[in-house]
């Protein structure tokens, strides 16, 4: 890419030309290295990661049948990490909603007593962002926080019931 930058420098004396040439290629770099961190991640949990989040803490995992006795009960706030508009179209009943990427905004929507249970879920078992947003909330301090790793489509299949706005 150098190469061709200097002999386009070389073949146009005009750096008046040349200066916007270089500051577009340079945003453009920027926002591909912002995406790929975004897709991948820094620190492996992007949303392509391969990485199998819930078999190293396999204790702060909630599955079948737990879950929906602790949904029955009301022994814990079930927090939702998908979008917004997902969240409209169904959730599980009672669930808060928090996208794990406009965790910042939602935070506000949290119960302020850090002791609360909470528990994160997302669409299925593929999805990563229960578990991401588990450890966000833990690392704002909120001290009983497990995640829901089938998600909402693992709540379906077996008939749970759904809320819709």
């Amino acid at each position: 890419m150098y190469s061709i930058l200097k002999q386009f420098q070389e073949n146009n004396s005009d750096h008046r030309t040349f200066r916007p040439i270089v500051k577009e290629l340079l945003i453009i770099c920027i926002w591909i290295s912002f995406g790929a961190l975004t897709i991948w991640g820094a620190d492996g949990f992007g949303l392509l990661s391969t990485t199998q989040q819930g078999q190293s803490y396999p204790s702060l995992q909630v599955d079948f049948p737990a879950v929906y006795n602790i949904w029955k009960q009301k022994q814990a706030v079930f927090v939702d990490a998908r979008s917004a508009a997902h969240f409209r179209r169904g959730h599980i009943p009672g669930a808060i909603n928090v996208p794990i990427n406009r965790i910042v905004l939602y935070l506000k929507d949290l119960p302020t007593d850090k002791d609360i249970p909470l528990i994160t879920y997302c669409g299925s078992i593929t999805c990563p962002n229960a578990y991401q947003l588990m450890n966000v909330l833990l690392g704002h301090g909120y001290q009983n926080v497990r995640f829901f790793p089938r998600g909402l489509r693992g709540w379906l299949a077996l008939g749970y019931p759904l809320e819709t706005e």
